[in-house]
């Protein structure tokens, strides 16, 4: 949680004479990292449900332990659904990994708690086990998840389908001076968008007539996608 809070206010700097892109693949490098330490964790404990099942470990029903139980699964999900709450309204990377890994302590705490009431129930310990393994691959998805999303926004992949559809149709329906477009491209970073193609015009267009369409258009890309960094090229008809 600490490297997180210092990744969000190093990522949230404003850009700068050395990064003029700005700074929110600082967020994504850390989601990645903690990406892999929540499945590192998944691995654990998984390893560690089968260790303590083969040594015969026993689990012992505890008034205290279920006490104790309930308290912490309250105070998780209490923070979880804050996080929750900050990352869709952010679109954070790194609030998501954070909200994974209190999501991921509540998990443990139900299976400790179901696997108290079942072995206490039915005298059988290998409740302890099953809540373990089911608990360890749920984790290891979330966190490959997290994996992927930040994975993608490190290498630049390109916005989804379904982004790049809209935009095409915020293009040509813009203004009837516009031609076509070409070589756009697109990138995602923390909650941020990265655009930019070429805008063809007739080559007998007025520039300052061209420059107001672009400029209107860059506004109904913004209104559409707030946190959208536009860069358009105006290119006449037939030119390179």
């Amino acid at each position: 949680s600490s490297v997180n809070l210092l990744s969000v206010r190093k990522a949230s700097k404003p850009p700068d004479e050395d990064h003029a892109y700005g700074h929110e693949k600082i967020e994504s490098l850390a989601s990645y990292s903690q990406g892999v330490i929540i499945l590192f964790f998944a691995l654990l404990l998984f390893g560690e449900s089968v260790r303590r099942t083969l040594a015969g470990n026993l689990v012992f029903h505890s008034e205290v332990a279920i006490a104790a139980v309930v308290f912490s699964v309250l105070v998780n999900f209490l923070i979880t659904a804050i996080l929750q709450r900050a990352e869709r309204n952010t679109k954070s990377l790194i609030l998501r990994a954070e909200k994974t890994h209190y999501f991921m302590d509540i998990l443990s705490y139900l299976v400790i708690f179901s696997a108290l009431l079942l072995v206490r129930l039915t005298g059988w310990p290998g409740w302890d086990i099953v809540g373990g393994v089911l608990v360890g691959c749920y984790v290891a998805w979330l966190a490959g998840q997290i994996l992927i999303q930040a994975a993608n926004e490190l290498v630049d992949r390109s916005l989804p389908q379904s982004v790049l559809d809209e935009l095409d149709a915020l293009i040509k329906g813009h203004h009837p001076s516009i031609l076509s477009y070409h070589e756009m491209r697109t990138r995602k970073v923390g909650e941020r968008f990265f655009v930019d193609f070429h805008l063809v015009f007739r080559p007998e267009q007025n520039f300052h007539e061209a420059h107001e369409v672009t400029e209107s258009l860059i506004e109904k890309i913004k209104s559409r996608f707030q946190n959208a960094d536009i860069t358009i090229h105006e290119d006449p008809e037939g030119g390179a």
